[in-house]
């Protein structure tokens, strides 16, 4: 098969090669991979098959297309030159027995033209520039509710499930990572707000931090929690602005409520704030201007979230604060640890399942589908594609494997006697294709469902998209008639050249699955009627599942979609990618890490840098704590007017005791007290005492009082 370099093709070609018989003088290589990726594929197999082939209504034209003979089909299309660009779009003056299918403000249309242009020697593709050097934009990018969940557990040590009440995320081509999708709506800031409290309020803050107040002082315990949980939580060192703007918050709360609940108040803000919610992908600029390099603590972003969805371990941050992941052996080795982890097979795991939409099992409705039988179809599935990662297992291990974990549920729902690992038969039941889960995610309420398994195998496996069908069409499915088979009811696709387009690419793989029902299970007859399994997969014929397996496991265009959906998931964007057809479940992102420009973004010269760089702060230079203690009360004094011989300060007492006390607080002034209110002071040697006058004299646990003072020089 040759069709598999239509994910490289628009990297690896020569723009000025000559043609070659191709029916243009002028026109470009005769090139199979570009004609079926950006003609064949989303134009002439979707609006013009049906009618220009042997035996459809076009087949006396000049445009007669084989879909089995890609070069034949290609020549066709060149030898109309222009005609091909003006009949669909209505513009020929001899008409279009078609009617006009393609209108001049659509990708359909770009794609004639492109053809057309092909054709004149005009040898550049969509994309040509972009694709000669893969570098992703700079770019904040919003985690994912998975994230969220994993970086929130691990950041407060919590089995955190609240990512799954937040407002549903926008899915692009079936992926709910989509970076550019991934805003924040006003209702999902709401949901992060409330569920931060929420969060916090369980939570003993301070042992997220251990500080003694009683030897350090209030403010530097406060200063080192945000400097510590900071770091965590925004995965790079606090800057000195951001640790003073945490500080105040802290202290107005800690005045009224206590020193604890400041702290509470200040991780609440945090985890609303943007640099916990977004991973940081943005660098610092080098000297060409244009390329900008992510720094160490956004490396260790990248190697942690792609790898284990979740935020930095200790080792990763330590790593980054040492300078030391910039070099490609030292991001290799750190590749190497985190592989290891079952983290990682975790999220090889959930990649597979979001690239066969198998998170969509959850809201399925299918006659007969129980919470049981759901919960135990998701288990097995689950089962076998973790048991295939941890194996360092292939995709064609995945494909073609018989292992089973089965409970008592899916034991007898595949009538098989044992439960735990068995083989299955291999006939009825055998690759991950051939699972309940599978199949009941795709398929329909009742009977099986060849479109939507067929849509399955062309758009998820072969990375084929379809258009979708025209607007006019009734897209529901036949009425349900015991006198016909359901590939029998299905034959009017191929026959009505509105349809034939689109479900001759779709059927023929849908009727291998016929033998099983809607909740993937195995039937000799359906009612009255045998089952015909029988398929081809683009000219090569297959009859059930397993051949229909077989065939896929010998067509390059399925690893290339398995490497090609592997960056897209990772990256949460539209990537060129090599189509690299590594038979392995985990290469496209293990290579995608080790890859040269893991660390480069592009960005325009008047960009600014990166907020995550530089090392930690010392704390050595925070000013003198200005907090005096007596057992469980708080002084905090504030100056406020100065001037040349004298100041006014405001005084804050805290009870952040667990008993009501009559307060009493020392400490040592420069100056000599010249009015003060709301209180009563002495001096004790070199310390003045402060106590509360008749209203203010007793404080309960949590509660405050305040007084104020001028003194002079």
């Amino acid at each position: 098969m040759i069709l598999w370099l239509i994910m490289a093709g628009a990297c690896s070609r020569n723009a000025s090669t000559p043609a070659a018989d191709s029916g243009a003088s002028a026109g470009c290589a005769e090139d199979v991979a570009v004609f079926t990726e950006h003609v064949w594929a989303p134009v002439l197999s979707q609006q013009c098959v049906g009618c220009h082939v042997d035996g459809g209504q076009a087949e006396g034209t000049a445009l007669l297309l084989d879909p089995d003979d890609m070069l034949a089909s290609l020549r066709a299309a060149s030898a109309v030159g222009e005609r091909l660009l003006l009949k669909p779009t209505g513009q020929h003056e001899s008409g279009h027995g078609g009617g006009t299918l393609v209108t001049e403000d659509g990708p359909a249309y770009e794609a004639l033209a492109l053809w057309v242009r092909w054709g004149q020697g005009e040898c550049t593709l969509p994309g040509d520039d972009d694709c000669s050097e893969e570098v992703l934009p700079r770019r904040l990018r919003r985690l994912s509710h998975d994230e969220y969940d994993r970086t929130l557990s691990d950041l407060l040590d919590v089995d955190s499930r609240y990512g799954q009440q937040l407002a549903a995320d926008t899915t692009v081509d079936g992926y709910d990572n989509d970076a550019a999708a991934l805003t924040v709506s006003g209702l999902l800031a709401d949901q992060y707000r409330s569920t931060a409290e929420e969060l916090v309020a369980t939570l003993d803050v301070e042992s997220l931090h251990a500080c003694d107040p009683s030897q350090a002082g209030y403010t530097a315990c406060a200063a080192r929690f945000i400097e510590a949980v900071g770091l965590r939580t925004f995965r790079r060192p606090l800057s000195a602005d951001e640790l003073d703007r945490y500080l105040v918050l802290w202290k107005s709360v800690a005045v009224d409520d206590g020193h604890s609940e400041g702290l509470r108040w200040v991780l609440i803000a945090m985890l609303q704030s943007p640099h916990f919610l977004y991973r940081s992908e943005l660098g610092v600029k080098g000297e060409d201007g244009i390329f900008f390099t992510l720094t160490d603590w956004e490396v260790a972003s990248v190697l942690s979230y792609l790898l284990w969805g979740t935020m930095p371990d200790e080792t990763l941050l330590s790593e980054a604060e040492a300078g030391a992941l910039q070099t490609l052996p030292e991001i290799q080795a750190q590749i190497d640890r985190m592989a290891d982890d079952e983290r990682a097979v975790e999220t090889a795991t959930e990649f597979v399942r979001v690239w066969l939409q198998l998170d969509r099992l959850p809201s399925v409705s299918r006659d007969g589908l129980t919470d049981a039988l759901r919960e135990s179809m998701a288990g097995e599935v689950t089962a076998l594609i973790e048991h295939t990662v941890s194996e360092d297992g292939s995709l064609t291990d995945l494909l073609s494997s018989r292992a089973a974990w089965l409970d008592a549920e899916m034991a007898a729902h595949y009538g098989v006697s044992e439960t735990g690992w068995v083989e299955l038969d291999g006939v009825e039941y055998s690759g991950l294709l051939t699972r309940a889960a599978v199949l009941t995610t795709h398929g329909l309420s009742s009977g099986s469902g060849p479109v939507q398994r067929g849509v399955l195998v062309r758009e998820r496996l072969l990375c084929e998209p379809l258009a979708p069908p025209p607007s006019d069409i009734d897209t529901s499915p036949p009425d349900a008639d015991a006198s016909a088979s359901t590939r029998e009811h299905y034959e009017a696709h191929s026959t009505d050249p509105q349809c034939a387009a689109c479900h001759n690419l779709i059927d023929p793989l849908g009727f291998a699955f016929e033998h099983h029902d809607q909740l993937g299970q195995w039937r000799v007859r359906e009612g009255a009627h045998e089952i015909d399994a029988s398929g081809s997969l683009d000219g090569v014929a297959f009859d059930g599942p397993a051949a229909l397996t077989a065939a896929l496991l010998d067509d390059a265009r399925l690893y290339g979609c398995f490497d090609q959906s592997w960056r897209r998931w990772a990256s949460g964007a539209e990537t060129c990618g090599d189509g690299g057809g590594a038979d392995s479940l985990t290469a496209p992102l293990l290579d995608l890490l080790r890859q040269e420009d893991l660390a480069l973004r592009t960005g325009a010269a008047d960009e600014g840098d990166t907020l995550a760089s530089g090392v930690r702060l010392s704390l050595e230079e925070l000013p003198e704590d200005d907090v005096d203690y007596s057992g469980s009360v708080v002084l905090e004094l504030t100056e406020g007017d100065a001037w040349a011989d004298g100041y006014c300060a405001d005084a804050t007492v805290i009870n952040t005791g667990d008993e009501a006390v009559e307060w009493e607080v020392r400490t040592t002034l420069s100056a000599e007290i010249s009015s003060l209110w709301n209180a009563e002071s002495w001096q004790d040697g070199d310390e003045t005492v402060f106590v509360g006058v008749s209203w203010s004299a007793t404080l309960d646990p949590g509660e405050s009082t305040s007084f104020g003072f001028c003194a002079t020089y």
